[in-house]
């Protein structure tokens, strides 16, 4: 069937969420579940497990196709980070078309401020530029518009597999505390239980590929592995900051070794350049601040001025070297440590910049797939406090200067964003986490020397190699930065399908969209936005394949499913339109 007859159909072939009393009704037809399990059932065609922007994406796409979805979130809203203060939209090579829905998305950002009369275009990032309420706005519009059942403040609790298969998954309520954090603990444990034909994973995460079996990684590997140049362990000469100028000492006494390292600096011995790590690139909240009416970035309440003197240092040397940290370098490249990217109604998106900025390097971010609720909902914390702290550090230490001091003490946290927050942003920026050992392993050189075209591509990654810092290490009494890399790629690569589809043995009927199947070098471009919902929309149309043609995942018609994407508008080949 194509995908003009599922839409011209969706009507008569919707089904909405089933009561407990239909789900009883059939248990015995099916014969699969020994016992009813607790809570409320739901059977649907796809369940999708995450609302981000991809997750959304993928929704909207099923149903439009006809097909009954439920899409799961763990906050209480969606966009992920499109609407959690990712306000510049990471998307390079505008020559290159983004179709499809991510496409649409973009459209209707420009369409919502050229009704106020504002160009994005003029802002400088080429119409990618939202604020946050507006990006939400647009996806609880689709999630309205397509009449998408939405389950928000739920996790995963359980899954249950049957052969190759999964079968079912169990969510616990878990609304987020008044920080936005996860719940240490869930509100309702089992509170629903969901039956699905198809799976697809669009978390930041990936607990639903790891609950259900399939093979992940939360490492970087070394350079020999898949014969990465940009691979492993990599870092600057100790004798040099990135910001040139004299090294940073990195004892509590400089030049003494006997008082310790400064906090956030790790005391141990780095392995031969190019050898693996378990260290992951660090974490930040993308924070949207304001001049006008804002909201005070209140210092948390154990701050301790000792956690950034780093950066005090860091301010200390640069002055000294005659490069003094003024105002005007949060606003304009090359950033040092805070970037401002201008979003309308004079609003910005705060991000990191440099080797000391905004990412919490020392976090732990390699913790954070494998660790508990509990934990997690401390990390999330360290997170904010970390960044709250920062900005009152430079609000109030001399060695920022009496411009940089005025400067920030002049934004705040906007009174019309993240209201349940007080202004700050929902969604911690994961910007890696699991990543899938699929059927394919996107490598550094698929993104640098790509074919034109792919049999089985299903969309392009646009974006350079990007990692951030991972971690900070004392090397020969200096601070060093280690883990971050930044590699121009020539243009748009195609992304195959296999990327998004576990191994075969492993699960038939799960696919991801985010965690997908690439290294840590190659994961650094495809980790972006666009190529989320580039990817989960493209997962949409081989899950509703799939059902259609009693197929798994793996043994989908690619060449039905690459016409399906193309009539839909998607961009599968790096080729200029």
């Amino acid at each position: 069937m194509t995908a003009r007859s599922h839409a011209s159909s969706a009507l008569s072939r919707r089904r909405f969420l089933s009561t407990t009393a239909q789900m009883a009704a059939i248990w015995p037809v099916l014969g699969v579940f020994a016992a009813a399990p607790a809570g409320k059932q739901v059977k649907v065609d796809v369940c999708v497990y995450g609302g981000t922007s991809g997750g959304v994406a993928a929704a909207a796409a099923l149903a439009k196709l006809g097909r009954s979805v439920l899409l799961v979130e763990q906050t209480m809203h969606l966009g992920g980070m499109t609407s959690g203060g990712l306000g510049w939209i990471d998307y390079k090579y505008a020559e290159w078309p983004v179709g499809g829905l991510a496409g649409a998305f973009i459209a209707q950002i420009k369409a919502a401020y050229a009704k106020e009369g504002i160009d994005t275009k003029k802002i400088g990032n080429s119409g990618w530029v939202v604020e946050p309420h507006v990006a939400e706005g647009l996806f609880d519009g689709w999630a309205k518009n397509e009449r998408i059942e939405v389950v928000r403040g739920a996790r995963l609790a359980s899954v249950v597999r049957e052969g190759r298969r999964l079968k079912r998954i169990t969510l616990d309520k878990a609304p987020p505390d008044r920080r936005g954090a996860p719940a240490a603990e869930a509100a309702a444990r089992g509170f629903m239980t969901v039956e699905a034909a198809m799976f697809i994973d669009c978390s930041y995460e990936g607990d639903l590929l790891a609950m259900a079996g399939v093979t992940t990684r939360g490492d970087r590997e070394g350079r020999e592995e898949y014969n990465e140049s940009a691979a492993g362990l990599r870092w600057q000469k100790a004798t040099e900051f990135a910001e040139n100028v004299p090294a940073i000492d990195a004892y509590v006494k400089q030049g003494d070794p006997a008082s310790g390292v400064l906090p956030l600096v790790a005391d141990l011995k780095l392995g031969a350049v190019g050898s693996a790590s378990p260290v992951l690139q660090a974490y930040n909240f993308r924070l949207c601040l304001v001049k006008e009416n804002p909201i005070p970035v209140e210092a948390p309440a154990d701050y301790d001025a000792k956690r950034y003197e780093v950066a005090g240092r860091l301010l200390a040397a640069l002055k000294a070297a005659g490069k003094p940290v003024t105002p005007a370098d949060f606003h304009r490249g090359p950033w040092r440590l805070l970037k401002f990217s201008p979003l309308p109604h004079g609003k910005t998106d705060v991000n990191n910049a440099g080797m000391v900025s905004m990412d919490f390097v020392g976090g732990g971010s390699e913790r954070y797939a494998g660790a508990n609720w509990a934990e997690r909902a401390k990390m999330w914390h360290a997170h904010e406090d970390y960044q709250r702290g920062l900005l009152h550090f430079l609000r109030t230490d001399e060695r920022a200067g009496d411009a940089v001091r005025a400067e920030v003490s002049k934004w705040g946290l906007p009174r019309d964003e993240f209201k349940e927050t007080g202004g700050w942003p929902f969604q911690l920026y994961v910007r890696e986490a699991r990543r899938m050992v699929g059927a394919y392993v996107m490598k550094q050189s698929d993104c640098e020397t790509p074919p034109a075209a792919l049999a089985d591509s299903v969309g392009l990654g646009v974006y350079s190699l990007d990692s951030h810092v991972c971690q900070r290490v004392a090397v020969e009494g200096k601070v060093v930065h280690e883990g971050g890399f930044l590699v121009r790629i020539p243009g748009p690569y195609p992304i195959p399908y296999r990327a998004i589809t576990p191994k075969a043995q492993e699960c038939e009927n799960l696919l991801a969209t985010f965690c997908v199947s690439a290294s840590h070098v190659a994961f650094a471009s495809m980790r972006m936005e666009p190529q989320l919902m580039v990817l989960s929309e493209s997962a949409a149309h081989a899950a509703d394949l799939a059902i259609a043609d009693n197929q798994s995942v793996q043994g989908i018609d690619i060449g039905k499913l690459r016409k399906r994407l193309l009539d839909a508008g998607q961009a599968l080949d790096g080729k200029k339109a």
